[in-house]
C-alpha cells in the first residue's frame, strides 16, 4: 500500500510540473532575456529560456529570446529551429523574421538571409535599408 501511494505522488508530482503553466514560463523568460541582454551569459539564458518553453510551448517570445543566445553562442541550427517556432506562434514576427536571416548572413547564405530580411521589412520591421541594399 505504501509503494502505491509513493508511485502515485511521483506520477502527481510528475504530472504538475510538466503541465503548462504561462505565470512560470513568464518568469524564466523575463529571467533569461535578463541573462541574454544585460548580462550577455548566453548559456545561462538558453537554460532559463528552455525552461520557459517548458511550460508554455506557445511563448513565442521565449524561442525569440532562445533564439538569441543561441546565434551570440553561434549555435545557428539551433537559432534557425526557435526563429521557425517563434514566427509559426506568431506569423507577422517581424523581429524572429530579421534575427533569421541574420543567421543565414552569419552561415555565409546571403540569399536566404535576404529572403527573410524582405519579409522583416514586410512585417514592418524598421531601419532595414542597410540589410536590403546587399539584396539587391
Amino acid at each position: 500500500m505504501k509503494k502505491l501511494a509513493l508511485i502515485l505522488t511521483a506520477v502527481i508530482a510528475l504530472f504538475l510540473t510538466s503541465c503548462e503553466n504561462p505565470n512560470k514560463s513568464r518568469a524564466y523568460m523575463d529571467e533569461g532575456s535578463k541573462q541574454l541582454l544585460r548580462y550577455s551569459n548566453y548559456e545561462e539564458a538558453e537554460k532559463l529560456l528552455s525552461k520557459a518553453i517548458k511550460f508554455d510551448k506557445k511563448n513565442y517570445e521565449a524561442y525569440y529570446y532562445r533564439g538569441c543566445a543561441r546565434i551570440n553562442a553561434q549555435k545557428y541550427q539551433g537559432a534557425i529551429a526557435d526563429f521557425e517556432d517563434a514566427i509559426a506562434l506568431k506569423p507577422d514576427y517581424a523581429d524572429a523574421y530579421f534575427n533569421l536571416g541574420k543567421t543565414y548572413y552569419l552561415m555565409n547564405n546571403e540569399d536566404k538571409a535576404c529572403e527573410y530580411y524582405k519579409l522583416a521589412d514586410q512585417y514592418g520591421r524598421p531601419n532595414l535599408e542597410d540589410y536590403l541594399k546587399r539584396c539587391n
